[in-house]
């Protein structure tokens, strides 16, 4: 096979090539068509060079300097280059190794990309397997399986049906569809559907956000709706629309709901806010409940010296020592010493010492401690009222 040799610091006009090329440093290619050269081998470089037009070959390999191309790059095979890629147009190859910084003025295509560190795309990118040692910016929009980043990443939305394994900070600025997002510190979206997001520190969406689980160390915050079967989130988590987790909703905070809260299981260590709760199973609350509409569940709990806004309703209501509530419409009440109620309808109710209630109406067993305060006197009857909610 021929093999065509440009040499240090010469300027060629080629057209095709047959066989190989090879250039050395500080090199300039351009077409003599003035639109494009194409090598129908390998085209292996020593030193920087830089082509000044479109640029077609079977594979590229760069030992030394950056690599310039002026133009659209589409290799056949693989590219190779020790330090750094930079692409005026898109680029499309199999393979792409790239061993510092790779930069794409179109949009990148490939079965596999692996940069050791900084990766920017102001087109689309579409690959199997994107693994960047730094840092990542696609403006347009993704389609991968597998992004695999050190440091940040950022795209324009897309889809990805792999795993998003990103160690900083993660940003989609577009709807995103996924299967799992993984990132030690913060997620951004603007909104999207997915399996699995599983954040260190802080996620934010500013869009509805439909996925199965989430699971966020610090704050979760979503203007908008977010829905699915689990969310777990350490700190405080804020949803200005509904909350919907049809399994499990487990915050060590603060919970703060401008919407309907719906699901089944709850427990909030610090304060839930909603304007209204309609959960299917037991929700555990230890500092604090504020509802517009009322909260509803098969159990409630509630933590020693917990304070209520807004009526409680369920088969099953427990209130901690010194716990202030509202009203009450339930099955079975218990209410620890030194708890104060508002209104109470409930079939069967226990008061510990110290209670203070407004108005009980029951039906069933009254059973209480010593000193209880009735605003008005018990009343018992044979039918209790509707429950609200």
């Amino acid at each position: 096979m021929e093999r065509a040799r440009i040499r240090e610091g010469e300027t060629a006009n080629l057209g095709r090539v047959e066989g190989d090329l090879w250039a050395e440093d500080h090199c300039l290619i351009r077409a003599a068509d003035g639109r494009s050269v194409g090598v129908s081998g390998k085209a292996e470089f020593e030193g920087s060079v830089e082509i000044d037009c479109d640029f077609e070959c079977r594979s590229l390999e760069s030992s030394e300097g950056l690599v310039r191309v002026n133009g659209a790059l589409n290799v056949s095979e693989r590219v190779d280059v020790e330090e750094a890629l930079y692409v005026r147009g898109g680029v499309k190859a199999v393979d792409i190794d790239v061993g510092g910084r790779l930069s794409v003025g179109g949009s990148l295509e490939a079965r596999r990309v692996d940069v050791g560190g900084y990766v920017d795309v102001q087109g689309d990118a579409a690959a199997d397997s994107v693994d960047i040692g730094g840092s990542i910016d696609v403006s347009g929009s993704i389609k991968l399986r597998d992004l695999d980043v050190g440091g940040t990443a950022g795209v324009g939305g897309g889809e990805s049906t792999g795993k998003i394994d990103v160690g900083g900070k993660f940003r989609s600025a577009r709807a995103l569809r996924f299967d799992r997002i993984d990132t030690g510190g913060i997620v951004e979206l603007a909104g999207g559907q997915g399996k699995l997001v599983e954040v260190g520190g802080k996620l934010t969406s500013k869009g509805d956000l439909l996925c199965e689980e989430v699971r966020v160390g610090g704050v979760a915050d979503v203007d908008g709706s977010l829905k699915g079967k689990i969310s777990e989130v350490g700190g405080k988590i804020r949803v200005s629309g509904d909350l919907q987790m049809d399994e499990r909703i487990q915050v060590g905070g603060v919970t703060e709901i401008g919407g309907l809260l719906t699901g089944r299981d709850v427990e909030v260590g610090g304060i839930l806010k909603a304007s209204k709760g309609v959960l299917q199973g037991r929700v555990v609350i230890g500092g604090r409940v504020e509802t517009r509409d009322g909260l509803k569940a098969e159990t409630v709990e509630l933590g020693r010296g917990a304070r209520c806004t807004g009526t409680l309703v369920g088969s099953r209501i427990h209130l901690e020592r010194m716990s202030h509530v509202q009203d009450v419409y339930c099955r079975d009440l218990v209410a620890e010493a030194g708890t104060r109620l508002g209104t109470v309808f409930a079939e069967d109710a226990e008061m510990g010492d110290n209670c203070v209630v407004g108005r009980l109406v029951y039906t069933g067993e009254l059973r209480e401690g010593s000193r209880v305060i009735y605003r008005v006197p018990p009343e018992k009857v044979d039918k209790l009222p509707p429950f609200p909610l």
